[in-house]
C-alpha cells in the first residue's frame, strides 16, 4: 500500500474522513481517520451517504473500490467516543435507525460493483461494508471479528447481514467469542469472507487490477447483475430467478455493445 497522504482527490468532493479518486471508470474511496482506526463517526455517515448519491448518478463511474489509511486497522468500526448520532439528540425506541443505511453502497441503492480491500483489523460496523461488496480482498496480516458482546451489546445487524456470505455457524461463533477469537487471513478465505489474499504491498494494486478488469464490461450489464443477484438474497428461488429474468428483458436492447478494442481483455488467469 502506499501512504494515504499520496492519494489526491480528483474531484470537488471535498470530505473530512473520506479521500476520493476517479480514473479511468474507477471510484477509488479512502476511509481516512487512521488516528483513530478508521473507524466511522457521524461526519463520516453523512460524507458516504452524499458520496452514495453522487457516484450513483456519475456516468463516469463504472466500480468502485474501498480501502483505508495505512496502519493497524481498516476499520475498527464505530466511533467509541464520539458515536455516530447528533449528540444530545432525544431519541424513544421507536426511532430506528441504522448507521449501515448510510454506509453501504447497496443499502442507498447504488449497483454498481463494490470491491473491498482489507489490511489489519476489520471489526464490528466494518461489516456493514464487508456484507454489500461483491469482493473482498484482504492482506496477509488482515483479521475480522465483532467486539460487540464485550461491551455488553447485543450484535444483530451486521451478523444478520453476513448470513449467506458466510456459514452460520461462523457467524455465531464470530459474536459469541467477540474479541477473544478473530478470523485470520487464512481462516476469511476458506469460509469464503474473502475471496482473495496478498501481501500488504499488493493489496492496493491488486484490488485495482479487479476494478479494471471489471470497468471493461457493459455497465447496464454489469449493474443489472449486480442488482439481480443481490435482490435474489431475499426472494424464495422461483420469485429471484423470474427477477432476474424480467432484468435481462429489460437490460439487453442497452447492453450490446462491446466494449472498445483498447479494454477488451487480452486474455484470462486461473484463480
Amino acid at each position: 500500500m502506499s501512504d494515504a497522504a499520496d492519494v489526491q482527490s480528483a474531484t470537488d468532493m471535498n470530505y473530512s474522513t473520506l479521500l476520493l479518486e476517479i480514473n479511468d471508470g474507477i471510484a477509488t474511496i479512502t476511509l481516512n481517520r487512521p488516528e483513530r482506526l478508521n473507524c466511522f463517526n457521524r461526519t463520516m455517515v453523512l460524507e458516504f451517504r452524499d458520496l452514495w448519491v453522487k457516484l450513483r448518478a456519475d456516468p463516469d463511474v463504472r466500480v468502485m473500490v474501498l480501502r483505508a489509511a495505512p496502519g493497524r486497522a481498516f476499520c475498527s468500526g464505530v466511533d467509541v467516543k464520539e458515536g455516530w448520532r447528533v449528540p444530545g439528540e432525544d431519541r424513544t425506541p421507536f426511532d430506528q435507525e441504522d448507521p449501515g443505511e448510510w454506509l453501504g453502497p447497496k443499502s442507498n441503492k447504488v449497483w454498481k460493483p463494490f470491491i473491498v480491500a482489507v489490511h489489519g483489523m476489520a471489526a464490528g460496523g466494518a461489516f456493514y461494508w464487508l456484507n454489500e461488496a461483491d469482493i473482498v480482498i484482504c492482506t496477509e496480516d488482515a483479521t475480522f471479528f465483532d467486539p460487540h458482546l464485550k461491551f455488553g451489546k447485543i450484535s444483530a445487524v451486521e451478523p444478520i447481514g453476513a448470513m449467506g456470505r458466510i456459514p452460520l455457524q461462523e457467524i455465531t461463533r464470530m459474536v459469541l467469542l467477540a474479541d477473544a477469537e478473530r478470523i485470520g487471513a487464512a481462516t476469511a478465505l476458506r469460509i469464503s469472507l474473502v475471496t482473495e489474499v496478498t501481501t500488504t504491498q499488493a493489496l492496493w494494486p491488486r484490488a485495482q487490477e479487479l476494478a479494471a478488469m471489471i470497468a471493461q464490461r457493459h455497465p447496464v450489464a454489469v449493474q443489472g447483475s449486480v442488482r439481480a443477484i443481490w435482490e435474489a438474497q431475499s426472494l424464495p428461488r422461483a420469485q429471484a430467478l423470474t427477477n432476474g429474468l424480467r432484468y435481462i428483458q429489460v437490460g439487453k436492447p442497452l447492453a450490446t455493445d462491446p466494449a472498445p478494442a483498447e479494454l477488451r481483455s487480452k486474455g484470462w488467469t486461473v484463480r
